[in-house]
């Protein structure tokens, strides 16, 4: 019996079942000391949610010039040092492959990026899996820098890392007491189009169950595993009861005054401010702007228009309803990102 439980299991493996389980093994234990004297040159995209921060990441990864997060950094990461040394990484992303052929999800669905196992991914996700935090802290500081240290002992040990995380947007001089040589790429969207963004995405991940994010996120995951926990979400961010849309209005108006107060307290030269709109209609000038402020040459020329191909906004009505007030709170904001 127990030989029979073992070849269904070893077949439910192949056929991609187990996949969304967590591996528990860590298979990395035993190479740690490998990445023991690991230097890394931190660089961090940080933004609201849903201002831009991925498309950012995917068109500077096409640069070849820094090392990244993935998703499949992300999704295996206790044996990233394990499949590296062993050649087993091409095994490994192609198994991750199949199993987003096997879900029928090519893209991530809030959006049109295409989902593979080499796609940028936000940090931010292995620290909810590892401290239950999506933002960086003194807990969870350690789990960051060994994943760093993981990824450049397994890429290009030359190369400076990139990384994003929303969550952080706030937490710039916490990162920069940490990493004295971190530099930081700030994106800005018009407040309205950011929350506009966050709501639509909200209720297409809880109208559908998202394959891709359950691997990423446990909370995400937990959510569609009780039933009554997703039935209680979408009521929240429900058309007709859109009770989370005041506290996703009051948590982005704290943001933006927390960054306002904040950026004066970084040095000049250690960030750049963007905005998406620039990035969407002048997409090589604001990458070339990047570039030139990092000091990196582009490995791989090209024209990188082609990444972004923005949609035109249908604001929702809950959105219409407190533009005003939208407007009034975030004045300052506005003005320091040169949209009034």
């Amino acid at each position: 019996m127990d030989d029979k439980k073992n070849i269904r299991k070893k077949r439910d493996s192949k056929n991609g079942k187990n996949m969304t389980q967590p591996i528990t093994e860590n298979l990395d234990y035993k190479y740690l000391d490998k990445i023991k004297h690991i230097k890394f040159q931190p660089i961090f995209i940080l933004g609201l949610h849903r201002s831009g921060t991925s498309i950012l990441y995917k068109i500077l990864s096409a640069t070849q010039s820094f090392n990244i997060v993935t998703a499949y950094h992300l999704i295996r990461y206790d044996q990233l040092l394990h499949n590296y040394i062993n050649d087993l990484e091409e095994k490994a992303k192609n198994d991750l492959k199949k199993f987003f052929k096997k879900q029928s999800q090519t893209t991530r669905e809030i959006d049109q990026l295409h989902i593979t196992p080499d796609m940028p991914e936000e940090y931010g996700f292995l620290l909810a899996k590892k401290d239950k935090r999506s933002e960086l802290n003194n807990k969870n500081l350690p789990v960051f820098i060994e994943l760093c240290k993981k990824i450049q002992y397994i890429s290009d040990k030359n190369k400076p890392i990139l990384l994003k995380n929303p969550y952080d947007f706030t937490n710039f001089l916490f990162i920069k007491k940490k990493f004295p040589n971190s530099k930081f790429i700030f994106i800005h969207r018009h407040p309205l189009n950011t929350l506009n963004s966050q709501l639509n995405a909200m209720r297409k991940l809880l109208k559908k169950k998202n394959h891709y994010m359950t691997l990423l996120s446990p909370g995400y995951k937990k959510v569609y595993d009780n039933k009554i926990l997703l039935y209680y979400h979408r009521i929240l961010y429900s058309h007709y009861l859109p009770l989370r849309l005041f506290t996703a209005v009051r948590k982005m108006i704290k943001n933006i005054n927390y960054f306002l107060k904040d950026i004066e307290h970084l040095k000049e030269e250690d960030y750049i401010n963007i905005r998406y709109e620039d990035l969407c209609r002048e997409t090589n000038k604001i990458i070339n702007g990047i570039t030139s402020f990092l000091d990196t040459n582009p490995q791989q020329s090209r024209d990188y228009s082609g990444f972004i191909s923005p949609r035109k906004t249908i604001f929702l009505r809950e959105t219409k309803m407190i533009k005003n007030y939208i407007l009034k709170k975030t004045g300052s904001y506005l003005s320091y990102c040169g949209y009034i």
